[in-house]
């Protein structure tokens, strides 16, 4: 599963590579209405190949209320296992099989992460590799979760997990919604999490979602919820 907004230019090429990746696999693209027709774009693929859909938005309600909607759709829908993935890219489909594997060995959520052994990144500045080191610590520490790269979108949940509900009722609007989801599945104790080292690629086409005020919101949010775990209540 892979939200949208705007990637007209990777959208080929990502759906070629993940249908190379995995072609068992049905590919779920939940686009926000994308002015640039990255929705009309998947049509097309979808009224030539079936494993292959388009769940359609209007307007962008951003990267947390589409993961949200296309978690509960596929879970809805009986797959046993989903994969999310950002489309621009940034990360090789070809880890899709290994992440399979370790769900099918008896993990409950695998995380393609930058910082364990074997991981990282290309074509970022020296500042934003500390600057996502730094947040990614902070918000471990902040919501007590065991995980080095809190913020990876690329993650293989098991049926149990999609179908549990803990995704439903975030609140947090931006790419928050990831770190909130790990603490919450870290929260249940029969829930096995494990990191597998992947390289995160830059995107070289396309223009990114992520900006200074979305970080700032997350480094609020994960200041709150840290606040509020040592308190007792309920994260948002």
């Amino acid at each position: 599963m892979s939200p949208t907004f705007n990637e007209r230019e990777n959208i080929d090429r990502f759906l070629t590579k993940v249908r190379s990746a995995v072609p068992q696999a049905d590919v779920f693209i939940v686009d926000d209405n994308s002015p640039d027709g990255t929705g009309d774009r998947v049509a097309e693929w979808a009224a030539t190949d079936a494993c292959i859909h388009l769940l359609s938005r209007q307007g962008s309600k951003g990267y947390a209320d589409a993961s949200r909607e296309g978690l509960a759709t596929i879970a809805a829908a009986g797959f046993d296992v989903v994969v999310t993935i950002d489309c621009d890219l940034s990360h090789d489909p070809s880890e899709i099989s290994n992440m399979l594997k370790q769900i099918a060995e008896g993990a409950d959520v695998v995380i393609g992460s930058r910082y364990v052994r074997g991981g990282g990144v290309e074509n970022w500045s020296l500042f934003r590799r500390l600057l996502s080191r730094w947040g990614n610590r902070y918000t471990a520490f902040m919501l007590g979760v065991p995980v080095r790269d809190c913020t990876s979108g690329f993650r293989a949940y098991q049926r149990d997990v999609i179908r549990s509900g803990v995704f439903g009722d975030t609140n947090s609007a931006g790419y928050a919604f990831l770190s909130v989801v790990l603490f919450r599945l870290r929260h249940e104790k029969h829930i096995l999490i494990r990191e597998t080292p992947i390289i995160y690629r830059e995107r070289t086409l396309g223009e990114s979602k992520m900006n200074r005020t979305i970080m700032r919101e997350s480094m609020q949010l994960v200041t709150r919820w840290g606040v509020q775990r040592l308190i007792g209540r309920r994260l948002g």
